[in-house]
């Protein structure tokens, strides 16, 4: 299994992706999800506070087991300034430091010069995370008995050190 975060937006709360979920062998993705993470900073090597901020980019091994979300969640166990990022949900939150969290996109708009309503991806929130995440779960199963393995890529797309933080 392969989950892919193209992120989108970032700053210096929150960062924003859409999240493809893709099982060995398929081409296309079985799940498209938004995921949300903390800070936005560009980095590929660890500093002092970087688990403060979303992951860095790169394609991390995620580990099946135990987690708060129940007893197949995934977890980037180690990369660059993390340990134990969990794949999840949460009610409240938008973002929380140290996991991903996934839900359904809940679009904002504005309406534009020329009158014309236009989606502001920078205000899109995130809702039905539990939902979402039984999708993710049933996946997650399904690939396990498999015996595949468990890949997270990070990859910032149009988000940048220059329109990000």
């Amino acid at each position: 299994m392969v989950i892919k975060l193209h992120r989108y937006y970032g700053d210096a709360e929150v960062t924003k992706a859409v999240m493809e979920v893709m099982l060995d062998g398929e081409s296309e993705p079985r799940m498209v999800c938004e995921a949300r993470e903390a800070a936005f900073r560009d980095y590929r090597e660890s500093f002092a506070g970087a688990s403060r901020f979303c992951l860095p980019v790169g394609r991390w091994k995620l580990k099946v087991g135990q987690s708060p979300y129940g007893p197949m969640g995934l977890r980037v166990a180690r990369c660059p300034g993390h340990r134990q990022v969990f794949i999840g949900w949460k009610w409240t939150r938008q973002w929380l430091e140290g996991e991903v969290l996934i839900g359904e996109p809940v679009f904002r708009y504005y309406t534009d010069e020329e009158g014309n309503e236009v989606e502001y991806p920078p205000k899109r929130r995130i809702g039905n995370g539990e939902e979402v995440f039984r999708r993710l779960d049933r996946l997650v199963y399904e690939a396990y008995g498999r015996g595949e393995e468990f890949w997270l890529e990070v990859e910032n797309g149009l988000v940048t050190a220059e329109n990000g933080i």
